[in-house]
């Protein structure tokens, strides 16, 4: 079972063009040759930061903290902080149909993604809502080209996230419209989690390419 190892930062004022060589020709290289496998990168234009977002991915939680702990890459990040601030990462585990469902790299989306943390008095309540309720509820949405369940392994703000994939901003804006949407949407907040918070995210270029660390 595939895992997403997140990353969020924002760019330290000053230092864009350094960190735009760093991330092309240090950063993109060295990470793709220990072992992950890049499969995207975003930008909030809406919500809490930081800012940026790279997203890869690892087969298992083995090979995840086999990168991780190796000196090469915890080098590898202090060189990146140096020229970053606000560093955060989180770790996902898929959910629901999001197990045998492979993430593959996504340009030219955009997402609405929404946070929180389940009630414990309310945890099988909450399965019952999101599987005969809420998830029926999105799916008659036919302008959200996927939704996506995580919960996040350890890291982040919350425990869990509900991505929604669009083909770009205006259908987020019907979504926060529609009727439907936001009945269920007020149902989930009041009944059964609390914590809750949303963002929307811009799909830059490929992880792997050079493009996409220009996001000024």
């Amino acid at each position: 079972m595939a895992l997403l190892f997140v990353q969020n930062w924002d760019i330290t004022q000053g230092r864009e063009d350094e960190y735009l060589q760093f991330v092309s020709d240090t950063y993109i290289p060295e990470t793709t040759s220990m072992g992950f496998i890049s499969v995207g990168g975003y930008y909030v234009e809406a919500g809490f930061g930081p800012r940026i977002v790279a997203v890869q991915t690892a087969e298992d939680l083995n090979t995840l903290s086999g990168i991780v702990t190796k000196k090469q890459f915890r080098d590898l990040i202090r060189k990146l902080k140096s020229i970053v601030c606000n560093y955060r990462i989180y770790v996902l585990e898929p959910a629901g149909r999001t197990r045998i469902e492979k993430y593959i790299i996504q340009k030219g989306v955009w997402k609405f993604n929404q946070y929180y943390d389940i009630r414990t008095d309310r945890k099988e309540e909450y399965s019952d809502f999101v599987l005969q309720e809420y998830i029926p509820a999105i799916k008659k949405i036919d302008y959200v080209k996927t939704i996506r369940g995580w919960n996040v392994y350890f890291g982040g703000v919350s425990e869990i996230i509900a991505e929604f994939t669009f083909k770009g901003p205006v259908d987020i804006g019907r979504l926060l419209d529609n009727e439907d949407f936001r009945g269920v949407t007020q149902k989930l907040k009041s009944d059964y989690v609390h914590n809750y918070s949303s963002r929307i995210l811009r799909c830059t270029e490929r992880f792997d390419e050079h493009k996409w660390s220009r996001l000024l």
